[in-house]
């Protein structure tokens, strides 16, 4: 059996809303040695300058090919015998290219949200009516502009033979939720968990994909949020599973059976962390996973759960999944 869990909070008496069931355990991201791509080092003859190492920075990492590597050359009739003064280069913008199209994947990153986490050391379960909450920065996504890249060493190297460090430049992927939306928020104010069963496999489809729409969802004050409008319709070719729904009474399978289930620990974190509720309609017959009259049926387009943020504060909406 799985926990699904909902967590809402903000400033002192606010948190988020949290959803618990299958715990998944965090992807490290692939490291990149900064040198990945260059060649090893070698010890430059008195005056081969195109055995000379650059410095190629992202603002995270830096590169240090030599500028052989990169495809700089002589400009005609100049040699390693050219004196300093007088040394000028080209630069071959096909090798050139070749070299930043490998490092590019060492550049690119997906941005991330800012999140409000439970304190350290305060079990996730706890029933505390208040638990301190800690905010966690994002960061912004991250791709080497190529194109711009090439122009930009080219223009460098060949304006300056001296030049050396250069930075890339790189384009980036706003996250959609950045610290400073969070401000105010430093406490939990209500948890609800419900449990369902992983074996039911369309249902839990249908659930783990809705959770992670919803959470780190930032809830402005006076704000009203929706379920429906927040997730959007449930279709197969959006990944939703199929399970069992009500539908005037009786049981049958549809597309986005699992979704009153999400709402319904959503209803649940929400009236117990006193927030307005919009909009709210009961199922025909009890449900297994809450309290008869503490449940909440949702159908896009039709039924919908909706609660407004009361408060002063932004409230974050956090939902994850446990074993129990």
């Amino acid at each position: 059996m799985h926990r699904l869990r909902c967590v809402l909070a903000v400033t002192t008496a606010l948190y988020a809303v949290g959803l618990c069931a299958g715990s998944t355990s965090a992807q490290q991201a692939p490291s990149s040695n900064n040198n990945a791509v260059a060649a090893s080092p070698s010890s430059p003859v008195a005056n081969d300058r195109l055995a000379a190492r650059l410095r190629l920075g992202d603002g995270r990492k830096t590169w240090q090919p030599t500028r052989r590597q990169i495809g700089v050359r002589y400009a005609p009739g100049l040699s390693d015998d050219t004196s300093h003064a007088q040394v000028q280069f080209v630069v071959d913008r096909v090798k050139l290219r070749a070299y930043l199209n490998k490092i590019a994947k060492y550049v690119k990153r997906s941005p991330k949200d800012a999140k409000v986490v439970v304190a350290s050391g305060v079990p996730s379960d706890s029933d505390a009516t208040q638990v301190p909450a800690t905010i966690v920065p994002g960061y912004d996504g991250a791709t080497l502009d190529i194109d711009a890249a090439v122009d930009a060493i080219q223009k460098a190297i060949q304006s300056d033979p001296a030049m050396i460090h250069i930075i890339l430049p790189i384009k980036s992927t706003p996250a959609n939720v950045r610290a400073a939306d969070l401000k105010g928020i430093n406490a939990r104010i209500a948890h609800f968990s419900t449990h369902f069963n992983p074996g039911e496999v369309g249902r839990t489809q249908t659930v783990r994909l809705a959770i992670q729409i919803i959470d780190g969802t930032v809830v402005a004050p006076g704000q009203i949020f929706s379920v429906n409008q927040t997730v959007g319709e449930r279709t197969a070719n959006r990944g939703f599973g199929k399970s069992e729904v009500f539908i005037d009474g009786h049981m049958e399978k549809q597309v986005g059976g699992g979704m009153c289930q999400v709402a319904t620990t959503l209803f649940n974190a929400a009236m117990l962390g006193d927030l307005k509720i919009v909009e709210r309609h009961p199922h025909m017959r009890t449900i297994p996973y809450a309290p008869p009259g503490r449940d909440a049926t949702v159908y896009y387009g039709q039924k919908d759960f909706k609660f407004q943020n009361n408060t002063g504060a932004p409230i974050y909406v956090s939902y994850k999944t446990t074993y129990s």
